[in-house]
């Protein structure tokens, strides 16, 4: 079986300028070079580019001749945001105006691959790509199952009113827009019509969003794929197994469209 290896290889941080603020900008990491076909790499909600699945799938990627950029959607650095400042329109937004910046690059074939929250702003933003691949993406539904976790949820939350903030039932502190919009919004399900270029949706059969990623399917426009991978639950950390297979799945996708 093939191995994934957690060795460092040339990268390269990069800062886009984000319009209309106070001159914040957005942190990304670059492997490889625009002369590649590059992937956009998103991670999910209160996650980072260094993380396991970015970093690895970024390293997968690079091997099999794609180069990538890794956002910090927010960042601790300096005039970079902050997540309590963040909803998932600023999110969209702030991947759009990459977007942009990597068409003056004139890079041959712009990707997208997006892991939950990720998978969600991608699907919100007006971006046109060549391609895009959603890792178990967020869907609105999936909080506003009263008979699941929404009232357990809202019985741990604890709000701080100085910072606007909640402190959240997974442990961390989610800023109060956020937490609003989780449970506040609707079906999602036609953010994937009609995006004008092809998508594929690897699920997690052990996951809670398996289910609602055929909505998005269903609505897409062909060319379109669903793959359900049966032992992997949200983050795809389950296994080497199932991390390969992820980012096969992943790299197959991108190569019909580049």
């Amino acid at each position: 079986m093939e191995e994934l290896h957690y060795r460092a290889l040339p990268e390269e941080d990069m800062y886009v300028d984000l319009p209309n603020t106070d001159g914040l900008k957005i942190k990304g990491i670059l492997r490889g070079t625009f002369d590649m076909p590059l992937v956009v790499i998103m991670h999910g909600l209160t996650g980072e580019a260094n993380e396991l699945l970015p970093y690895l799938s970024a390293r997968y990627l690079y091997e099999r001749g794609f180069a990538s950029l890794r956002l910090y959607m927010y960042n601790p650095e300096p005039n970079t945001r902050d997540l309590i400042d963040c909803t998932l329109q600023t999110h969209a937004d702030d991947f759009d105006t990459v977007i942009n910046f990597l068409r003056t690059k004139n890079v041959p074939k712009l990707f997208a691959a997006g892991h939950s929250y990720g998978g969600a702003t991608i699907l919100l933003a007006k971006s046109k790509l060549d391609a895009a691949v959603l890792w178990d993406p967020s869907h609105g539904l999936a909080f506003q199952d009263e008979n699941r976790e929404k009232q357990k949820r809202e019985a741990r939350q604890k709000q701080f009113d100085d910072f606007d903030a909640y402190l959240s039932g997974a442990g961390y502190v989610l800023a109060k827009a956020i937490s609003h919009e989780q449970q506040t919004l609707g079906d999602t399900t036609d953010w994937a019509a009609g995006k004008g270029y092809p998508l594929k949706i690897i699920s997690a059969a052990k996951g809670v969003l398996s289910e609602l990623g055929k909505r998005y399917v269903a609505v897409a426009d062909e060319p379109k794929s669903l793959i359900t991978i049966e032992d992997a639950h949200h983050n795809f950390e389950d296994s080497d197994e199932v991390m390969l297979q992820l980012f096969k799945e992943t790299a197959d996708w991108l190569k019909e469209y580049s």
